[in-house]
């Protein structure tokens, strides 16, 4: 393979490849794609959660809890 000097020996091989917008498209639908994983990692979590034997039945959660500065 000859290089013509204008720098194309230079260029990583996926930009080389899939052209400019094709590479941003690639990196773009890894992000979307993680972003995803991350909702359905966290809506599984909150089911898990929700379906529990420790969730609380009425749905209170933390209702009640005051603050104090000093140990009891």
């Amino acid at each position: 393979m000859r290089a013509c000097g204008c720098g194309e020996d230079q260029i990583p091989w996926m930009l080389a490849r899939f052209g400019f917008l094709g590479t941003a498209g690639l990196v773009v639908g890894g992000l979307v794609v993680m972003i995803l994983a991350g909702w359905v990692l966290g809506w599984g979590v909150w089911l898990l959660r929700r379906r529990g034997p420790g969730a609380p039945a009425d749905g209170a959660g933390l209702a009640g809890f005051t603050w104090r500065e000093e140990e009891p």
